[in-house]
């Protein structure tokens, strides 16, 4: 037990899961049926895109860089789905698959910019989210078009009795589950650790750092598929909020900035978190203005507990 406890501190998460606990017996206390199938099923729907950004996120800070573009590349790809007609492209699932490349190329090229170009990450990507914002209003500079009906009717729908939402976050915490299992993994965790030191030992660094980029993208794809699904229209703005979001997460979930130290699943938790405050904040009948107020002091918190830990382990 003590192990497990000492293996959890590592993570970072014990003070994510606390807060985690404590926003859903608020939630709980306000939320009628919380629990019930419905809402939860509801809840699920709602969180995903959140979860699957946040941990997109996640795997960027862990190899020691930053992606402030990913609301932008959110946008951009609900645009693009939005005007180009599933007919054209040979149904839902090719326009689906074609979403999925579109991400990823955008991950490339901003893999390719931090690690051949040499750019810090934190203006190269500030940089190209100003960029896809922009392509995204050239596809759609009022919010509307139309997303096939199919993509939301499969995203609402069940696969052996579990809603495709659900299986959507599982499939991505299996996806690092398998990584952090497997050299790729390893070297992302070791890269973020000391660049310097993994390079000496004969990691490929800019290689290892390009590809935690593909990863994440794809995670941001299927956050984009995830809301476009909800939406079935596109709006250049949709994805703003995100890319805040994603860091407030990975502060929540115990995961260094510094690169190295935390995992996704505290991402995961950190989400939950900011989705559940939201709705704690809904029930409580707060005014929504009060909802980014709410949301700070959450982070802020977050900040004072990994901040004591650090000392508390520094000193143990």
């Amino acid at each position: 037990m003590s192990g497990s406890i000492r293996a959890l501190r590592h993570t970072g998460v014990i003070p994510s899961l606390l807060m985690l606990l404590v926003v859903v017996v608020l939630n709980a206390r306000l939320q009628p049926h919380f629990f019930g199938l419905s809402s939860l099923d509801a809840n699920i729907a709602t969180f995903t895109p959140t979860i699957m950004i946040c941990l997109a996120q996640a795997v960027i800070v862990l190899s020691r860089e930053l992606d402030l573009s990913l609301g932008a590349g959110v946008s951009l790809i609900n645009c693009f789905m939005a005007v180009v007609p599933a007919s054209a492209v040979g149904g839902p699932w090719a326009l689906m698959g074609l979403a999925l490349l579109l991400a990823l190329g955008l991950g490339a090229i901003n893999g390719l910019i931090i690690t051949m170009l040499k750019l810090p990450s934190l203006i190269a990507t500030f940089a190209t989210g100003a960029v896809w914002y922009g392509l995204a209003l050239t596809f759609m500079p009022q919010p509307g078009g139309e997303i096939d009906e199919t993509i939301g009717n499969l995203y609402g729908d069940t696969v052996f009795g579990l809603p495709v939402p659900l299986l959507i976050v599982v499939a991505a915490l299996a996806l690092w589950t398998v990584l952090s299992r497997h050299r790729l993994g390893r070297r992302i965790v070791a890269v973020g650790s000391n660049p310097v030191a993994a390079y000496q030992a004969g990691i490929p660094v800019p290689a290892v750092k390009f590809t935690a980029y593909l990863v994440a993208w794809l995670l941001t794809g299927l956050g984009a598929l995830s809301i476009s699904a909800q939406t079935l229209s596109g709006d250049a703005g949709i994805g703003t909020a995100y890319t805040l979001t994603s860091v407030a997460a990975v502060v929540i979930g115990g995961i260094s900035l510094g690169g190295g130290r935390g995992t996704p699943w505290g991402a995961l938790i950190g989400a939950l978190v900011l989705g559940i405050v939201t709705n704690v904040i809904y029930f409580a009948g707060i005014p929504s203005i009060w909802q980014e107020f709410f949301k700070g002091l959450v982070v802020v918190a977050a900040l004072g507990f990994m901040v004591l830990e650090q000392r508390r382990t520094a000193i143990a």
